[in-house]
C-alpha cells in the first residue's frame, strides 16, 4: 500500500460521534463487525465499520477505497476489500494482507452489482 493510501485510511479511524450514531439509527449508514485477517494491518478483527450503501446509478468509487461487497461465490456473505483496479463496471478487489486474503486474484473481477457499500468510518475498541 502506498503512503498516500495509508494516510487516507487514517482519516477513516475516528471516535463515534453524534452524527454517525443518528445516521445509523435512521438507516442512512450501516455497520458491520470485522471477522478475519484479510485486511491487516490497517483493519483489525473486531473493528466496527460504518459504510454508506452504493447508489446503482451514481457512485464515487475509486482505486484505494475500502468497500463492502457480496462474496462472488457465497452471495449471502459480505466481504471487506480494497479496490485495486476498476475496469468499466468491473472491480478488482484485494485484501491488504495477501497471505490471508481470498480476493480477485482467486475469483477474478467482480461486477458492480456486488458492491454493497463504501466504508466511511472505522471504530476500534
Amino acid at each position: 500500500m502506498t503512503n498516500g493510501l495509508l494516510q487516507a485510511d487514517k482519516n477513516l479511524l475516528q471516535k463515534p460521534d453524534l452524527f454517525t450514531l443518528l445516521s445509523l439509527l435512521v438507516g442512512y449508514r450501516h455497520h458491520l463487525r470485522v471477522v478475519g485477517k484479510s485486511m491487516l494491518p490497517f483493519i483489525l478483527e473486531g473493528d466496527l465499520l460504518i459504510y454508506k450503501k452504493i447508489n446503482s446509478k451514481k457512485y464515487d468509487l475509486k482505486v484505494g477505497d475500502l468497500v463492502i461487497a457480496s462474496h462472488p461465490k457465497l452471495k449471502s456473505h459480505l466481504i471487506i476489500k480494497r479496490i485495486y483496479k476498476i475496469d468499466q463496471k468491473k472491480f478488482d478487489l484485494r485484501g491488504d494482507n495477501p497471505l490471508s486474503s481470498t480476493d480477485s486474484r482467486e475469483w477474478g473481477l467482480i461486477n458492480f452489482n456486488l458492491i454493497v457499500g463504501k466504508v466511511v468510518k472505522i471504530f476500534r475498541d
